[in-house]
């Protein structure tokens, strides 16, 4: 008789790992009442199919690019164009310099370092000259790019990229946590910034969204006899065969083994108490609104993403991505549309309120000139963030929840809340977690 798994959640992680049991030859199912994709979300605003959660991946590693290529996708994938990002404070905007990584500047000449003034200039071209032992023994990433480049580099760009897109606080984490093995190419190549020329990954998306990547795995599901239901799992219980799952739309699946591909706080009842105490203890997500506008012309804007360091009091967004200037396939579908996404710390306000303030934010960070009459479509989409599984006050909990779960029987987990951020992350946990089953 096949081997059966449940898979609690139809997010990337958990349509992927269900992908890997189906191949395997086990008979699967998943459970989850929202869409299937989980953060591969995406809607269609004013004849746009839009995405409105993740809309890349870093190419680092070839993770997301294999699985691509294994479903036929990878023909679609595509480079965002140049247009670069910039970092917002009331004072004004600076841009950050090609090819830096994590903010981190990787071309020393004047030209590279034209953003700042002559000293800090200096200063930071000192990297290329200084012994390589200069921060070799620094224990947090602020303090090995003072030691190499000066507290200028430092607050102009990386603080601010790294608490933007990453939630942390540069003067805390170890350089290793986002820069995996940069001390020891420091030490092979004897500047910071050689040690990341070329190291830093880069992005790509999927020409018509990355809502695809979701399609293409429900498919494969769909050919191998596996089964996507629509409900949620509420309430679990062993017994002689493995696990009786009982769902929201109370009815009974029952599978030899179970899969948790969702984050603690959505987990059925009834799972062993010493998993149960470590999920109880988890941190708690983060609401995260996550606004997208599609406006009749693009204003006039500076057409590129900005990181918001300190908005003042004219700014509440903390990040925007001009995303009609950022991929070409969308310019296209586009036309003489703008289409931007905007994020914001949860904002307590009606929909119609938090879409006219994404609007006037767009204008002060792009320097376009929009009005209402201008707003063709809108959507805000509130996410359930999960603190970083890299962030350091982390550590404790991840391995306690990794240790509980080698100790449960029958019974994994996966998902971005517990391997990291970033697509790459999720899909190698998910099959790590998928092989330990099967």
């Amino acid at each position: 008789m096949r081997s059966s798994t449940v898979v609690v959640g139809g997010g990337i992680a958990g349509l992927v790992a269900a992908r890997e049991l189906a191949r395997a030859d086990h008979a699967v199912t998943v459970l989850d009442a929202e869409d299937l994709g989980g953060a591969l979300a995406h809607r269609h605003l004013d004849g746009l199919d839009l995405d409105v959660g993740a809309e890349g991946f870093a190419t680092r590693g070839g993770t997301v690019v294999a699985l691509l290529a294994e479903l036929g996708l990878a023909e679609r994938v595509r480079a965002p164009e140049p247009n670069g990002t910039s970092v917002y404070r009331p004072g004004g905007s600076t841009r950050i310099p090609d090819g830096a990584v994590l903010g981190i500047p990787t071309d020393l000449s004047d030209t590279g370092l034209q953003e700042l003034d002559g000293d800090a200039r200096a200063r930071a071209q000192q990297d290329a000259t200084l012994p390589a032992r200069v921060g070799a023994d620094a224990t947090t990433l602020g303090a090995l790019i003072r030691a190499r480049m000066g507290d200028a580099v430092v607050d102009a760009w990386p603080r601010p990229l790294v608490a933007g897109v990453h939630r942390l606080d540069i003067d805390q984490v170890p350089p290793s946590v986002l820069l995996p093995g940069v001390l020891d190419r420091l030490a092979e190549q004897g500047s910071l910034a050689a040690a990341l020329t070329g190291g830093g990954g880069q992005l790509a998306g999927l020409d018509g969204g990355m809502a695809q990547l979701v399609d293409a795995l429900a498919g494969e599901l769909t050919s191998h006899g596996s089964a996507t239901m629509p409900t949620a799992a509420t309430a679990v219980e062993p017994d002689l065969r493995g696990w009786r799952v009982r769902t929201s739309h109370d009815t009974v699946v029952h599978a030899d083994r179970l899969l948790l591909a969702c984050p603690p706080w959505w987990w059925p009842s009834g799972l062993p108490e010493p998993l149960m105490a470590v999920a109880r203890s988890w941190p708690a997500p983060r609401p995260v609104d996550l606004v997208t506008l599609v406006l009749a012309h693009d204003g006039g804007a500076h057409r590129s993403g900005v990181i918001v360091a300190d908005g003042g009091d004219r700014v509440r967004a903390r990040a925007l991505t001009f995303s009609s200037a950022k991929w070409a396939w969308l310019a296209h579908q586009a036309g003489d549309r703008a289409v931007l996404r905007l994020t914001y710390d949860a904002v307590d306000a009606p929909d119609d309120a938090l879409v006219q303030m994404a609007l006037a934010d767009a204008g002060t960070l792009t320097g376009g000139a929009w009005s209402s009459a201008d707003l063709r479509d809108a959507d805000r989409t509130r996410w359930a963030m999960a603190r970083s599984a890299v962030e350091p006050s982390m550590s404790t909990h991840r391995d306690a929840m990794r240790q509980a779960l080698a100790e449960a029987t029958d019974l994994d987990a996966t998902g971005g809340w517990l391997a990291g951020t970033g697509l790459a992350a999720s899909i190698a946990d998910a099959m790590a977690a998928a092989g330990r089953i099967a």
